[in-house]
């Protein structure tokens, strides 16, 4: 698989605050970065950083999700990332960027399918969120080798994390690839699902405003 840098373009209609804007490329890049690490033929190397990732947090409290997703951006190649080349504000208006069309075409996917749905997406996570209070899943210690968890928890886990899957509409073979690099651990794919979405959710609230329009594609087709 050859990684080049191609031109994409992020839309923008309306008025844009400075913070507003600067909290939209965050979630952006951290997106982006998570994408990337779901790449099927990355260098062995670089899969094998990634994975290592993916299994070293104990995903208790917002340290855990920061750098999750911090790391994982950091593991792309510089000339890979996101660069702006061209901002046009104005009614619309546009952020060019260069960065990596099949990456950026997942962010755009994950967002358009969160888009579609917003209310019962936002419900969705909500609905997780509460019951995951109820099972106690903050109290569960990743960092143990023998995790014990109950039969009640790893199925409202795997439930949980099917109904996530299906919000970002991920493909079956990306959700394979989540499953190995957690290593079959069903707490940790939900929390790193609900982190996902915690940087989907504001993307996805602003496209369905028409502020924000996440395309994924070369800029010489728009």
């Amino acid at each position: 698989m050859t990684l080049e840098p191609k031109k994409t373009q992020l839309e923008l209609d309306g008025r844009w605050g400075l913070e507003e804007l600067s909290d939209i490329a965050k979630d952006y890049i951290q997106l982006y970065g998570f994408a990337y690490s779901l790449l099927p033929d990355l260098p062995s190397a670089r899969r094998d950083e990634i994975d290592y990732i993916y299994g070293k947090f104990p995903w208790r409290g917002g340290y855990s999700t920061v750098n999750f997703f911090n790391q994982l951006f950091h593991k792309i190649p510089p000339p890979l990332r996101p660069e702006v080349l061209r901002i046009q504000y104005a009614s619309p208006g546009f952020i060019e960027l260069s960065e990596l069309l099949l990456v950026a075409a997942t962010v755009a996917a994950i967002v358009k399918t969160t888009c579609s749905a917003i209310n019962s997406a936002h419900e969705t996570y909500r609905k997780i969120q509460k019951a995951s209070v109820d099972i106690e899943l903050s109290k569960i210690n990743l960092a143990n080798q023998e995790l014990e968890l109950t039969q009640r928890q790893i199925a409202f886990c795997e439930s949980s994390s099917k109904s996530l899957v299906k919000v970002f509409g991920l493909t079956e073979a990306q959700e394979q690839l989540i499953d190995k690099k957690v290593q079959g651990n069903p707490v940790i794919k939900l929390k790193m699902l609900l982190s996902v979405f915690r940087r989907v959710e504001p993307l996805a609230k602003k496209q369905a405003e028409g502020k924000l329009r996440i395309t994924g594609k070369d800029a010489e087709e728009i």
